[in-house]
């Protein structure tokens, strides 16, 4: 109950001094004592000792790493990181769409840089090396005013990649101008090209990090295809689906729906996860082996399990954080156990991409497996 108080209280807070009192709040130790919770899942040789995490935004410094597994997340994502520090877009640059459950942002890779990012996780390794039970991805991105950004994708791969478990490479936020252009094709090719390179002259050689792509909901069925032959025949290990919106749907009730930024939340669900089903069929129908982060409107149980049943690997979070507070995690968590004890399930791996759209997937998780056994009937 107290957890919710709170809150309720930072909520009343600017968005992003709420945040800033939150990650504080995290380093200092504040923060619920949970007992942690399995639903273990493999990527390749990665083992995540359960499926959800923390989406790329939240901890953009590499601050609060540890703090993170301590509330009932299996894994965490950091960044994203640029090359050198930037301050972002001009404030005010977060708006809490209260009514819609939602958030939009145009924040602009704000982040301290690589040398400050290293320098918090060399310290997080020394404790808790590569391998630990907690997994940790990197989420790199290019400088607005860079004159070369593969230069700077090669250079983040080449100085971070060391510490991660995986990279991830963002080349879908909206609030970088022609950042989305590198879902294109031959962009595309020389983008995970130079990540590759830069791995490969890591000072550890880590030439074996998995390598996740962050693609952008707002793309066509052609596009998403060429994506995924691309990250085929480059192999790369998947994709993280999705980014923010720069769509807004005519149902927004909150003040500030028609702010410029990418939108998060709720009302990115059925877009992201209707991607997200689309990638899961493509990569069935070519006997693909492409790994998928969901993430995009997670808000509780049902909406992480739908995740599952259209493909998704792993389930990320960020803006239900900001609603719900630190026990968001545990709830989940909690809810996927529930529903796999209602549906008879050992692990989660039985049921990922059974689903043949997104709006099957919602009936089952209502439901149960059941919905499925009646329809092919």
């Amino acid at each position: 109950m107290i957890w919710s108080f709170i809150t309720f209280l930072i909520r009343k807070l600017d968005p992003e001094i709420a945040h800033q009192l939150t990650l504080k709040a995290l380093k200092f130790g504040i923060h619920p004592r949970l007992s942690f919770l399995k639903i273990p899942t493999k990527i390749n040789n990665l083992t995540f000792s359960n499926v959800l995490g923390i989406a790329a935004g939240f901890d953009k410094n590499a601050q609060v790493i540890d703090k993170i597994h301590s509330l009932n997340f299996g894994f965490t994502e950091v960044g994203t990181i640029t090359p050198l520090g930037q301050y972002g877009n001009p404030k005010p640059r977060v708006f809490r769409l209260e009514k819609d459950q939602a958030i939009i942002n145009r924040n602009g890779f704000n982040n301290l840089g690589m040398d400050e990012a290293k320098k918090k996780l060399e310290q997080y390794r020394k404790i808790h090396p590569v391998g630990s039970d907690f997994v940790l991805g990197i989420n790199i991105g290019p400088n607005k005013d860079s004159h070369d950004r593969f230069k700077d994708y090669e250079i983040l791969s080449q100085n971070l990649s060391q510490f991660g478990d995986y990279i991830a490479i963002n080349i879908s936020s909206p609030n970088t101008p022609n950042l989305r252009d590198f879902h294109e094709s031959d962009l595309l090719g020389k983008v995970i090209k130079a990540v590759k390179k830069g791995i490969a002259n890591s000072k550890l050689n880590s030439s074996g990090i998995p390598i996740f792509l962050k693609i952008a909901p707002d793309i066509s069925f052609d596009n998403l295809e060429t994506i995924i032959n691309k990250a085929v025949k480059l192999k790369i290990t998947g994709l993280i689906i999705s980014n923010t919106t720069i769509d807004r749907s005519k149902n927004l009730k909150s003040k500030n729906s028609k702010e410029i930024g990418g939108l998060s939340g709720v009302p990115l669900f059925n877009k992201s996860t209707s991607l997200l089903s689309m990638s899961n069929k493509i990569i069935k129908n070519n006997s693909y082996k492409l790994y998928l982060i969901a993430a995009g409107g997670v808000c509780d149980a049902k909406t992480a399990y739908v995740k599952i049943l259209c493909g998704a690997n792993l389930v990320q979070l960020y803006s239900s954080m900001t609603f719900e507070g630190p026990l968001i995690g545990d709830k989940i968590i909690k809810g996927l156990l529930g529903l796999m004890k209602r549906d008879n399930l050992e692990k989660i791996d039985d049921i990922r991409g059974i689903a043949d759209n997104p709006e099957d997937a919602m009936q089952m998780a209502l439901n149960g497996m059941n919905f499925k056994k009646n329809n092919k009937k």
